[in-house]
């Protein structure tokens, strides 16, 4: 598997759309990237986890490892460093921070290498690296069931917030929720820590169910605002929409200390899973992720029951739906990241298997090959009317996993790729 990330500038929108390059990293085994920033200098970071240990990947601790990747503004390697210990090591989220070294949050499973402490299981893994990617500080958070996060951010102030999913209640876990029938139900688990790493608070979110947390951001208030899904009837959340086993969206809205100011569970009767959020210009939200529902709040789904399509979702800064739509056609599509663009519509990227309803220009699968995913990216206007979407990959899998929008008014997508064939350098049409 290779990782892939592209710049696309698109000149003239929305008539012609450029890619200005495109890179592919990794080694001979698995590479994924998950998150990708711009730095300070002109170029890009980012993260995720390999299995590798030649290529571009020049060290292995075991199984997978964190792999942080510094590129310039062309996307040449200029530095490139893997942590962990001889287990499973995976990174979800990177920032650059205000000191211009660099924030990451993932999991970890190893208790040797790198990794100074376990808690048990999977814990809570945070690095703290300098410019160059020596490590500050690292900080194993958690209990002696499995704790992953999901996102972290630098705060106001030179703090940190980190969301994700604990099974724990113990260690540094309190307040998990109770289980009605089985154990190690899973909470949404914000975690607060200062600027050298000490944890300031935490708290755990939801009810009987399954709760997880996918991405948390600090808002106008100096509050929080949660994207996660939930099928709890309970406890934190609202009204469940869902069959007792399915997700829905669950939008939380927290004071600067953790408090639950608002809360909304969103979705239908099958399974909607919110992946990021975004305080709009307006002081609203946008939310996207997947939707497998046709009921509920779920209107205009082009895809099947089976399917899933992608959901978007402008909330007022009360958290009340102010529009919503579907994308997609009949296969499966799932939306993982959105940005506002400048011109205040939004760019949402994420992986289509479909070739009809609003997805074209799908890469051909081989014969005799179930359809694969590639890279779906989706532009729509401030009132969600779609603008133009790009189909991007080659005739296997391919999945965006995140996207931002770079100075010259361009976009930056990152995500992995399991071929090279297949991409196209300039797509006309839109």
């Amino acid at each position: 598997k290779l990782l892939l990330i592209l710049i696309i500038e698109f000149i003239s929108l929305p008539l012609f759309s450029q890619i200005q390059w495109q890179r592919n990293y990794g080694g001979s085994l698995g590479d994924k990237i998950f998150s990708i920033v711009p730095t300070t200098d002109g170029g890009y970071i980012f993260t995720g986890n390999t299995s590798s240990y030649n290529g571009d990947v020049t060290f292995n601790h075991g199984f997978y490892d964190y792999w942080v990747v510094k590129v310039d503004g062309a996307g040449a390697i200029q530095w490139q460093k893997t942590y962990g210990g001889d287990n499973d090591d995976k990174a979800y989220s990177i920032a650059q921070t205000s000191d211009g070294g660099y924030i990451i949050a993932g999991y970890t499973n190893s208790e040797n290498g790198d990794v100074l402490f376990s808690h048990g299981l999977e814990d809570y893994w945070i690095l703290k690296l300098t410019h160059s990617g020596d490590i500050q500080w690292q900080k194993s958070l958690g209990g002696s069931e499995n704790d992953y996060a999901s996102q972290i951010r630098q705060t106001a102030d030179g703090g940190y917030i980190i969301v994700g999913t604990a099974e724990s209640s113990n260690g540094d876990v309190t307040g998990h929720h109770p289980f009605i029938t089985v154990p190690y139900r899973a909470d949404v688990w914000v975690v607060k820590l200062s600027a050298v790493g000490d944890l300031e608070w935490q708290k755990a979110l939801g009810g009987s169910g399954d709760d997880f947390g996918f991405a948390i951001r600090q808002t106008f208030d100096g509050g929080y605002i949660v994207a996660a899904s939930s099928n709890s009837p309970d406890g934190d959340v609202g009204v469940h929409h869902g069959d007792v086993r399915a997700q829905d969206y669950w939008i939380i809205k927290l004071s600067d200390s953790g408090a639950i100011q608002w809360q909304k569970d969103l979705g239908g009767k099958w399974d909607d899973i919110a992946y990021d959020v975004q305080q709009t210009t307006d002081s609203g939200y946008i939310v996207v992720g997947y939707s497998k529902s046709v009921d509920g709040d779920v209107t205009a789904r082009p895809g099947a029951n089976e399917s899933s399509d992608y959901w978007v979702l402008k909330l007022s800064g009360l958290g009340d739906i102010q529009w919503q739509r579907t994308l997609g056609g009949s296969d499966e599509d799932v939306a993982r990241s959105i940005v506002q663009t400048i011109d205040g519509g939004y760019l949402i990227v994420g992986y289509a298997k479909s070739s009809d309803g609003d997805v074209s220009g799908h890469r051909a699968t081989p014969v005799g090959m179930l359809p694969q995913y590639d890279y779906w990216m989706v532009k729509l206007a401030p009132m969600g009317a779609m603008e133009w979407q790009l189909c991007l990959g080659g005739s296997d899998y391919d999945e965006a996993n995140a996207v931002l929008q770079t100075a010259d008014g361009g976009y930056i997508v990152a995500g992995f790729t399991l071929l090279k064939d297949g991409m196209a350098p300039v797509i006309a049409g839109w």
